[in-house]
C-alpha cells in the first residue's frame, strides 16, 4: 500500500511527500496548468480552457496542439470551423465558392453554407468565401446570430453601428447577452470595424453555447525540494489582478484497499485546509475512484484577486496531525 499526499492548485497530481526531516524550503515551481501554454493568465483563458474542453478547438500548432495562439486574428475559415465544431454541422452544399478550393477549411465552408450561416463575401454574386480574410466583429455577429436562429434586432445599446450591414445582428447578439461591447465599462460601442482575436472568439463561442467557463489553474509541482513530513514548503507566483483560479488538494492511494481501510481512512481526520491571507477558505470535498487509484479531494476557488500581495497557505493533516505545509505568496498587479 503507498500513499501521496500533494497539494494541487486546481491541476493534476503533483508529487510525493514522504520522509526526511522539519524545515523551511522553496518550492521548485509554480506554474499555470491548462490546456494551452501560451495563454497563461489571459483575461479570456477560462472560455479558452471552455471552448476546447467542448473539442471547438484543437489548438493552432498541429499536431502538438499545445498552442492556442490568443492574439492572432480569426480568419473567415478558421470561423467557419469553429462554428461546425461548435454546433455539429454535417450536411455540405457542393462547392458554392470559387477560392476555398485550396483550403483547409473547405469541407467546413461548405457545412456552414449548407446550414445558411453564411452566402459569401462579396454580394451580389457571393461565389467567393474569402477564407484567408480576417474576420471583423460586425462578421462575427452576423456568423453567430445565424448559427443561433437569433431573430433580427432593430434597436440596441451601441452608438457606433448606425448604417453598418451587420446592424440588426450586431443588436440580436447583444440582446442574447453574448456581447457587451467594446469600450468598459460604458459599454456604448462595439467596434464594428475591429478584427477578432482567438482569444475573443472563445468568449463570444462561450456565452452563445453557454458553456460554463473554466478558470485558470495553478499547480504546485515541488519536487525533491519539498518531499519531506512536517515540511514547510514556500513559492510565489505573479498574476494580473482580477484573476480567479481553482485550488485543489487531494489524497492519493493505488488500490486494493486493505480490509477496513477505507472507512479508516475517512474517520481517522485525514483531511487538507486553506487559509488566504489569514482568512479559512471554504472547501468543497470531491471524492473519485477508478480501477487503479481513489482519491480524496479538497476544492475551492478564489475569485478576483485583488492587486497586491497575498498570502495562501495549504496544510495536509494525516489522521489529526500535519503532514505538510506549502505556503504560496501570491503577487497581483
Amino acid at each position: 500500500m503507498r500513499r501521496w499526499a500533494a497539494l494541487v492548485i486546481a491541476g493534476t497530481i503533483a508529487v510525493a511527500f514522504t520522509a526526511g526531516t522539519l524545515g523551511a524550503r522553496p518550492a521548485e515551481a509554480v506554474e499555470v496548468d491548462s490546456r494551452f501554454t501560451d495563454d497563461d493568465w489571459n483575461i479570456h483563458e477560462p472560455n479558452i480552457n471552455a471552448i476546447a474542453e467542448a473539442g471547438i478547438t484543437v489548438g493552432c500548432n498541429p499536431p502538438e496542439g499545445d498552442h492556442f495562439c490568443p492574439d492572432r486574428t480569426v480568419t473567415r475559415g478558421e470561423m467557419a470551423a469553429f462554428l461546425v465544431r461548435a454546433f455539429g454541422y454535417t450536411d455540405r452544399l457542393a462547392d458554392p465558392f470559387v477560392d476555398d478550393d485550396d483550403s483547409i477549411f473547405q469541407a467546413d465552408i461548405e457545412k456552414l453554407a449548407a446550414a445558411g450561416v453564411t452566402v459569401g463575401c462579396n454580394p451580389p454574386t457571393n461565389d467567393r468565401f474569402c477564407p484567408e480574410d480576417a474576420i471583423s466583429r460586425a462578421q462575427m455577429a452576423s456568423f453567430l446570430a445565424r448559427a443561433l436562429e437569433l431573430d433580427p434586432v432593430a434597436t440596441g445599446p451601441f452608438r457606433d453601428i448606425a448604417g453598418n450591414t451587420h446592424a440588426l445582428f450586431i443588436n440580436a447578439i447583444a440582446a442574447d447577452g453574448i456581447t457587451l461591447g467594446c469600450n468598459p465599462p460604458a459599454n456604448d460601442r462595439y467596434c464594428p470595424g475591429d478584427k477578432v482575436t482567438r482569444a475573443q472568439m472563445a468568449s463570444f463561442l462561450t456565452r452563445a453555447l453557454d458553456l460554463a467557463p473554466i478558470p485558470s489553474r495553478l499547480s504546485l509541482r515541488p519536487g525533491s525540494a519539498c518531499d519531506r513530513p512536517l515540511e514547510v514548503c514556500t513559492a510565489t507566483v505573479t498574476i494580473p489582478a482580477g484573476r480567479t483560479f481553482d485550488v485543489r488538494e487531494g489524497w492519493y492511494n493505488v488500490l486494493p484497499f486493505a480490509a477496513g481501510e477505507e472507512a479508516a481512512f475517512t474517520s481517522s481526520g485525514t483531511t487538507f485546509s486553506a487559509t488566504l491571507d489569514g482568512a479559512t477558505l471554504p472547501l468543497t470535498r470531491v471524492d473519485a475512484s477508478t480501477s487503479t487509484l481513489a482519491t480524496r479531494e479538497w476544492t475551492t476557488t478564489i475569485a478576483n484577486v485583488t492587486a497586491g500581495t497575498h498570502v495562501l497557505r495549504g496544510t495536509w493533516s494525516w489522521a489529526g496531525t500535519t503532514n505538510l505545509t506549502v505556503v504560496v505568496t501570491i503577487v497581483a498587479g
